[in-house]
């Protein structure tokens, strides 16, 4: 990002970078000791070369160190495969073999079976022929570098070996904070959803209840339609709130306040609304003086009775609601409510299926069902 790249800087790319330049340099300085050795152990030979070939000796040395470190971070930096196999073609010359070393290293490590291969052939090649042609030891040299060979590639496929798993281990890191933060998402969108449902019951309610009063003083139909606009502005809210937490990727936002202890103001808000609840609400669970209740268990109850008394509002309109809210060995939820004789049958079941989910994710029991006339649904979670 711009503002980073200013006043910050990536730890890790620094390192990495640090780190090319430290190999190139290492490789170079390995690479001109070795060409320093090589034609010095030449030079105190009974019979030296003549000056001008240890002089182009020199200069194609010089050449090759500085050719090999640009290869071999081209290589380090692009990965370029084209650099790679040059620098290996390079190996003869003794400044220029560290590097190629590491060049086929590096090549080998890609797991490609066909370019490891090009880049063994592209260092064996032209250092089987430099051996053969000094004539010098040519069985004893051409171990040692079938050995350098053996090593090398087993160098590489370890080093890509780990780069694989490193790389594997990233991403499964990267699935899992995704997967978190899309769970995140989904949990806050179906407590504002809940939230959303509960007002648009409110509203409801109140709509109805203007449609089928006509002696209401003005005085309430005002204050009754200033809180239908008012919900429906906070519903609104709510609703674009839910959409940006489904379709952005950052950190959502903090989810609406929910617990046991709002269980009196939620059933209050259903009471100004019009509707007929007749509450029971143990205070051992709303209070929690005992502080038994956890603070998962806490939430997943106000999500029930909201949802119980949204979907009572919904499907059962101007019939008297009887919640019942109970400690024990288990925290006991039950809500009866008549059928109304007009019930919205097209989406009925949805908010109860929502219930039953949450409450056997919480490890609790769910039923529902008709009882006598009344629809019935019993809820009980542990504490």
């Amino acid at each position: 990002m711009i503002g980073q790249a200013r006043g910050e800087y990536d730890a890790p790319l620094v390192a990495r970078r640090r780190s090319r330049t430290l190999l190139v340099a290492v490789c170079a300085v390995l690479g001109l000791l070795e060409a320093a050795i090589t034609i010095g152990g030449v030079l105190e030979r009974p019979d030296p070369p003549p000056d001008d070939l240890v002089a182009l000796w020199l200069l194609a040395e010089l050449a090759a160190g500085c050719a090999a470190a640009y290869l071999l971070a081209r290589v380090l930096v692009e990965r370029s495969r084209a650099a790679g196999l040059v620098l290996a073609l390079l190996a003869p010359l003794g400044a220029a073999t560290p590097a190629a070393v590491v060049a086929v290293v590096l090549l080998v490590s890609l797991r490609s079976w066909r370019l490891g291969a090009g880049a063994v052939a592209a260092f064996v090649v032209p250092c089987s022929a430099s051996i053969l042609v000094v004539g010098r030891d040519r069985v004893g040299l051409l171990g040692v570098l079938a050995g350098a060979v053996v090593v090398m590639v087993l160098v590489g496929l370890v080093v890509g070996a780990r780069r694989e798993l490193a790389e594997q281990a990233h991403r499964e890191r990267e699935l899992v904070v995704e997967q978190a933060r899309s769970h995140e998402r989904a949990r806050i969108a179906g407590e504002m959803h809940d939230t959303l449902s509960h007002h648009l019951s409110l509203i409801a309610l109140h709509a109805g209840a203007l449609g089928r009063r006509d002696d209401l003083p003005a005085d309430t139909v005002r204050s009754s339609s200033r809180l239908v606009a008012d919900l429906s502005r906070t519903a609104h809210a709510e609703l674009r709130e839910v959409l940006g937490v489904l379709h952005r990727d950052e950190a959502p936002c903090a989810v609406p306040p929910a617990g046991a202890a709002l269980l009196p103001e939620l059933v209050e808000q259903h009471r100004a609304a019009g509707a007929q609840v007749r509450a029971a609400l143990d205070p051992a669970v709303v209070a929690d003086p005992d502080g038994r209740l956890s603070e998962t268990t806490s939430r997943l109850l106000h999500r029930v009775v909201r949802e119980l008394l949204a979907n009572a509002a919904r499907h059962a309109p101007g019939e008297p609601v009887e919640l019942d809210v109970t400690g024990g060995e288990r925290v006991q939820v039950r809500c009866r409510n008549r059928v109304a004789a007009r019930a919205d049958r097209a989406a009925a079941g949805l908010g109860l299926e929502g219930i039953a989910e949450r409450v056997r994710l919480a490890d609790g029991r769910h039923r529902a069902g008709l009882v006598d006339g009344r629809f019935v649904v019993e809820v009980s979670v542990p504490w």
